[in-house]
Formats: C-alpha cells, structure tokens, sequence
C-alpha cells in the first residue's frame, strides 16, 4: 500500500473534508489509514487543527503532535506564519514525525497546505516547497477540486504543473458534484479527457458520504490506477 497527499486545485476545496470522508471509507473497506499534515497556520492551538478534527471523526487513535507537526496561529500562509515567528519547517523533523506514523500503520492520507503550489520556507538563503516534501516521502498526489465552472481548467492546469515537475497524479476527487446537473456530469468527462487522470471519488453536495467510483483497493494501490489510465 501507498501512502497519499490530497492537494486543492484551488483555496476552500474542502481538503480536511474529504480526508476525513476518504478515510472513513478506507477504514470501513479494511483499510487502516492514518493522517498527516506537515503544517497548519490561523488556528489558536493544536486541539482546533485539521488533524484534531479529523482525529476526532475517524477514531485515528493518533497523538496531535505527531499528525501536525507545525502549528501558527498568525492568520498568515504558511511560509509567512513560519518567518513571523522564527519557527521555520524543518524537513528532518516532518520526515522524523512521519516515519513514526508509517510504522504504526498500513498507510497515511496526508492532506497538503494550501493548494498545489505551495512554498513552505522562501526565504534568500532557503526554499522548500511542498513538492520537496512530496518527493522526499514518496507520496502519490491525488487532486481535490471543487465543481464549479472553472473546473476543468483548475483540473487541467494542476495536473499539467504536477507532471511537469516529475508527478504522475494518482486521481482526482471532486467535491461539490450534483450527479442530477448535465454540465457537472459532462464536467467529469471532460477532465478525464483532458488530463489523462482518473476520477476516483466524488462528494454531492450535502452530503455526509463519499462515492468511490473504483476499487479501494485500487486507491490503497495508486500504480494500478495509473496502468489504466495509459
């Protein structure tokens, strides 16, 4: 089993949403996923995260410190909450806190910061960019989007960066889909279409469940997701 990054095409996509609804379904398949974040800023404390949240509703069992490793309560981006406080990312410390993850469990959902691109330190004498993260841990991306007119370009466009830079994304989830609407219906075909990439999942609107479109074990097992996709 492969361990998974849930990137936004875009801001307000519903991430920590569809990381707690993913999981779920995962742990309900037989699956025994866990959750990580590498930060999380505009929050007062650790026990109002995203990883306390998704802790909470999908029993994770995990301690806070080690899901979320960087907490900043200035309503900042990340890289801008880091260089106010002096607290910078420490790569060592995010693959330290993972590892210790992966080895209590078959696999992680981790659900990135902000959207695809994302600078987690830039400063002149020092970058990190969450892809860096992504390559160092060897996470396999799968795209979250928000139905809307703009999808099919925030899809497209995001998959074209992430294989760009030596990705090959592993699905796409999209949330917001009203499977009643013609145009969100001919919205999914298209961005199959266009970016070569499967859509793995969709959430309604409303609704408190997700609709696995493949086999779980295909998303425990991204490689096989991507063999169909060639």
């Amino acid at each position: 089993m492969r361990n998974l990054i849930l990137l936004g095409a875009e801001p307000k996509v519903g991430k920590t949403y569809v990381a707690t609804l993913l999981i779920q379904a995962l742990k309900k398949g037989g699956f025994n996923p866990g959750y990580f974040k590498f930060a999380q800023s505009a929050i007062p404390s650790i026990e109002q995260s995203d990883a306390a949240l998704v802790n909470n509703k999908c029993n994770c069992g995990q301690n806070l410190q080690e899901m979320l490793p960087y907490v900043y309560q200035s309503n900042l981006p990340v890289h801008l909450a880091a260089r106010e406080s002096g607290n910078f990312i420490n790569p060592q410390v995010i693959q330290e806190r993972f590892a210790w993850n992966i080895a209590t469990r078959p696999m992680m959902v981790v659900e990135g910061v902000h959207e695809v691109i994302c600078p987690l330190i830039m400063e002149d004498n020092q970058v990190l960019m969450q892809e860096d993260l992504i390559s160092k841990l060897k996470l396999d991306p799968i795209l979250v989007l928000r139905m809307s007119a703009s999808a099919l370009n925030q899809a497209s466009l995001s998959i074209y960066y992430l294989k760009s830079i030596g990705f090959a994304p592993v699905g796409i989830i999209i949330n917001g889909l009203d499977e009643s609407n013609y145009a969100h219906c001919d919205a999914c075909n298209l961005i199959e279409r266009f970016t070569q990439t499967k859509i793995i999942a969709t959430v309604g609107k409303r609704q408190r469940s997700i609709k696995i479109r493949c086999p779980l074990s295909e998303i425990a097992n991204p490689r096989a997701l991507q063999e169909q996709m060639v």
